[in-house]
C-alpha cells in the first residue's frame, strides 16, 4: 500500500489529469444517454445536453484558467 501511495504522489498534476478524464467520461455518457432519449422517444434533448456539457466544460475552463493565471516564481524572480 505504501508503494502505491508513493507512486501516486510522484505523478505530476494527478488531480488535473483525473478531472479531465472525469469530465470527458461524464460528457460522453451524457451524450450517449441523450442519443438514447432521442431514439426511444423522439424528443430532442439538445437543451439539457447543452447545459450538462457547459457545466463540465466550465469546470475544465476554470481549471485551465487557474493554471494559466497562477503566479509562479521563476529563476529570474529570485535573483532580484
Amino acid at each position: 500500500m505504501k508503494r502505491l501511495l508513493d507512486k501516486l504522489r510522484s505523478i505530476n498534476h494527478l488531480f488535473a489529469k483525473g478531472m479531465v478524464l472525469w469530465c470527458v467520461a461524464c460528457g460522453t455518457a451524457a451524450s450517449a444517454y441523450s442519443l438514447r432519449i432521442l431514439a426511444r422517444t423522439g424528443h430532442d434533448p439538445a437543451a439539457l445536453l447543452g447545459v450538462i456539457l457547459a457545466f463540465f466544460g466550465g469546470e475544465l475552463l476554470l481549471m485551465c484558467l487557474k493554471t494559466v493565471l497562477s503566479e509562479k516564481k521563476g529563476k529570474d524572480d529570485f535573483n532580484d
